[in-house]
């Protein structure tokens, strides 16, 4: 399946193995038209690996590292397509991926920032955090809620998903003018929006450990 409305975004840098591991998990299920990745770290050997993987896609260089949240912002700049595929270089995809479906829970959900992907088992929940998570029946997919769980994050992530390029574009600055992940939540929260979850999430994490986060030494 060839998809050409959505472009695939990718933040990379430092993880060479998972970044593969990734990109191979994905491509292996559905084919990508438009494909752009920043590399913020700047190392040459992810950067090799973008480029023998995805030969296609659109990696975009810089002269300086400029921060997480700018570099989304440089990177959204050139997405022409009316949807974002947002993805790090370390998760692996296990499911299948039903674009057309996630497109249309999207344009359904009016207050959704985004359809993350993650498997919902991937959360360290406590009992009470899982006795407060709102299972959605609905068409075309089962969805889950996250939002009473606590009171600043699940209204925005970076963590795999899918929106629309309007979102990012909503913003007055976009990212760049919060200085962590949970800014960004919060300032969606105080608009009521929220993100949605997969009830059968398709990826999870594999970069606890790696060259961007190497192994804690006890000395």
């Amino acid at each position: 399946m060839l998809t050409d409305n959505i472009t695939l975004c990718l933040t990379i840098g430092k993880r060479p193995v998972e970044l593969r591991q990734t990109l191979n998990s994905i491509f292996d299920k559905i084919e990508f038209k438009h494909v752009i990745a920043i590399n913020d770290f700047r190392d040459e050997e992810t950067n090799q690996v973008f480029r023998d993987v995805c030969p296609h896609g659109q990696l975009i260089s810089l002269d300086e590292q400029v921060g997480h949240h700018k570099a989304v912002d440089i990177m959204y700049s050139q997405v022409k397509t009316p949807y974002i595929f947002h993805c790090e270089d370390d998760w692996l995809f296990d499911q299948p991926l039903e674009m057309d479906k996630y497109i249309k829970i999207i344009d359904c959900n009016a207050n959704a920032t985004a359809l993350c992907f993650r498997k919902w088992t991937d959360f360290p929940l406590n009992e009470e955090q899982k006795s407060q998570l709102e299972f959605i029946t609905a068409s075309p997919l089962n969805l889950i809620r996250f939002d009473k769980t606590h009171v600043q994050w699940h209204g925005f992530t970076f963590n795999p998903h899918l929106s629309s390029v309007e979102l990012w574009k909503s913003m007055p600055n976009g990212f760049s003018s919060f200085k962590k992940e949970r800014h960004v939540s919060r300032w969606f929260r105080a608009q009521q929006k929220y993100v949605l979850f997969l009830e059968q999430g398709i990826c999870h994490h594999i970069g606890d450990v790696s060259i961007a986060n190497p192994p804690k030494t006890t000395w």
